[in-house]
């Protein structure tokens, strides 16, 4: 044992080079390991953050056109078209239009002079600094349509069937409807009447009572509106690019716009028009006169959603608006993944 111990002499300068070399080509191995996994997981954290965020944003635009306009069973095949009073004093002009069956309004390339709520949200300019666009829709989209508990005398309170309520800072107007008509009013007061809820429309109106009596199978629904665009959130990401969000507004004095989802860089809208009263798709333009909003029938949407972070190696091309194929280049330096998202969505109370 005495013996073996004294042939121990350690390691020569050879074998530490041959050891170090190894070590350092396991451990390049291992960084390159690592660094392909941290590729493939800002990858994929990247497309599934920008796939929720545009499936989001387009379902929030998307189910509130469903609703825009409408009225019970009004019908937009009538013919002669129902009639729609607003007996509202010193209505807000959306009203008006909504009584001639302007359902939809917006901003056709915006770049960032029109501002939406008590903060002053500026529509983004957009990532080639050509503009975005706005689009308010007029609906029931806050609250659900309330069947009267009876027919509805022109004189007096409405009797609704369950609760409702409302308070003053919603602007409370509302829209009264049968097959044959509509009264758009401002609902004074509301309280409750047994398991039942009396709107009051005595104030606020050009006259106390409404314009005639309705049958017993009206609706009576909350007329508001949603305008949703997008704007720079002030916040930035890790390489110090703006991040953008689409923002909703509900035209309430006094509110502040609401961010809904970020990485939304993009919007444009495209309005299916029947210029010839036919009920059928003749033209699609995206900016309309004053006299064509009237006859939109169907609105295509396009969103351009990024990941917010960055997510790829280099500069990821894409596509944005399915009818050009020319692939689009971010900015140097810009490694966040885009996608575009649309869908057209059939205005079906539209008149």
């Amino acid at each position: 044992m005495r013996r073996l111990l004294k042939r121990q002499a350690g390691l020569t300068l050879v074998e530490l080079l041959v050891a170090t070399t190894l070590s350092l080509i396991l451990m390049a191995g291992v960084l390159l390991v690592f660094s392909a996994n941290k590729s493939t997981y800002q990858m994929q954290n990247g497309l599934g953050t920008l796939q929720e965020n545009g499936r989001y944003a387009l379902r929030q635009i998307t189910s509130d056109l469903q609703l825009a306009g409408y009225g019970g069973c009004l019908s937009p095949h009538l013919q002669p078209k129902p009639r729609v009073i607003n007996l509202v004093d010193n209505p807000p002009a959306y009203l008006d239009e909504f009584a001639d069956g302007v359902f939809v309004a917006g901003e056709d390339n915006d770049t960032g002079d029109t501002q939406y709520g008590d903060d002053a949200r500026a529509m983004y300019e957009g990532p080639d600094g050509a503009g975005t666009d706005s689009i308010e829709i007029r609906g029931p989209l806050r609250s659900n349509a309330h069947y009267v508990a009876g027919s509805v005398p022109a004189s007096g309170d409405i009797e609704v069937k369950g609760s409702l309520e409302i308070t003053e800072a919603e602007e409370p107007y509302f829209l009264v409807s049968d097959c044959a008509g509509a009264d758009i009013f401002y609902a004074s007061d509301v309280s409750a009447a047994g398991d039942n809820t009396a709107v009051e429309h005595t104030n606020g109106n050009t006259q106390t009572d409404l314009s005639r009596s309705f049958s017993a199978d009206a609706v009576v629904t909350e007329i508001t509106r949603h305008t949703y665009f997008v704007a720079d959130t002030g916040r930035r990401n890790a390489l110090s690019q703006p991040i953008t969000a689409l923002y909703r507004f509900d035209g309430i004095a006094g509110h502040d716009s609401v961010e809904l989802v970020d990485g939304i860089e993009d919007l444009q809208v495209d309005y299916a028009l029947d210029s010839n009263g036919d009920g059928r798709i003749d033209i699609f333009k995206d900016d309309l006169g004053a006299a064509e909003w009237s006859e939109v029938l169907a609105i295509r949407v396009r969103l351009l959603v990024n990941s917010v972070e960055p997510a790829s190696a280099v500069p990821a091309p894409y596509t944005y608006f399915p009818a050009s194929s020319v692939q689009l280049a971010p900015p140097d330096g810009d490694r966040r993944l885009r996608q575009e998202f649309s869908s057209l969505v059939y205005v079906r109370n539209a008149m």
